[in-house]
């Protein structure tokens, strides 16, 4: 029988804990230890696994044979850039995605990305590198969710709906139909998006409405 890949998780805060039962749940790899650029957390041990360092180890565990990784952190801007940091030193960024999702024919998932408990992405829907289906969230046919986006628990996309980069949607907003949310928005927590919203935005409540530019764009 053939071993199991070995695999780093960068990250080691509560969302790393759930891309570790992910990927416990697949069966897929093996993951050997934890990476988190957090100098306090370096030498401890996280639900079994070592945090062996940050970035600084890339290096090394490459001159181990260690060249799968996933990035786990649940902040959209920082998990972009330790994705890219990854992609440069030559890790293969892999995705990961739990038994019990539902995916639709001719869905694609872009490297990286995660797939909690119970989410659903229905046919022709295209969800970039990078992204964050979180617990129960479901994406109808035809949507496109950019790359380093964000969905959190419960979030409901309707059919052909456009979610841009780096935006994140809370828990349990709702999304109309057709609608195009742009590039690092933020959609406040129980929304209901029945406007397209425009780059940069944070909006909240039912209907939706504007509040003010969002930090992800400010920090572009």
């Amino acid at each position: 029988m053939a071993r199991k890949p070995k695999i780093i998780v960068f990250g080691a805060g509560g969302h790393a804990k759930v891309v570790l039962d992910v990927l416990d749940q697949m069966g897929s790899y093996v993951v050997v230890g934890l990476l988190d650029d957090s100098a306090q957390l370096h030498g401890t041990t996280r639900w079994g696994y070592k945090v062996c360092g940050g970035r600084d180890q890339f290096a090394t565990l490459q001159r181990r044979g260690i060249t799968r990784l996933f990035v786990a952190l649940g902040d959209n801007r920082r998990r972009q850039f330790v994705f890219e940091e990854a992609g440069k030193a030559g890790f293969e960024l892999v995705s990961a995605i739990h038994p019990s999702a539902q995916i639709g024919g001719r869905v694609t998932i872009g490297a990286g990305s995660l797939l909690v408990a119970g989410t659903v992405v229905n046919v022709d829907s295209m969800i970039g590198e990078n992204v964050i289906i979180n617990t129960g969230a479901t994406v109808d046919h035809d949507c496109r969710v950019g790359p380093h986006a964000h969905l959190s628990p419960g979030v409901h996309l309707a059919g052909g709906v456009v979610v841009g980069e780096l935006t994140h949607i809370g828990i349990g907003a709702v999304v109309l139909p057709n609608l195009t949310i742009g590039r690092a928005c933020v959609v406040g927590a129980g929304a209901v998006v029945r406007e397209s919203v425009p780059d940069g935005a944070v909006v909240a409540g039912n209907p939706a409405r504007p509040l003010r530019e969002s930090e992800e764009n400010r920090g572009t």
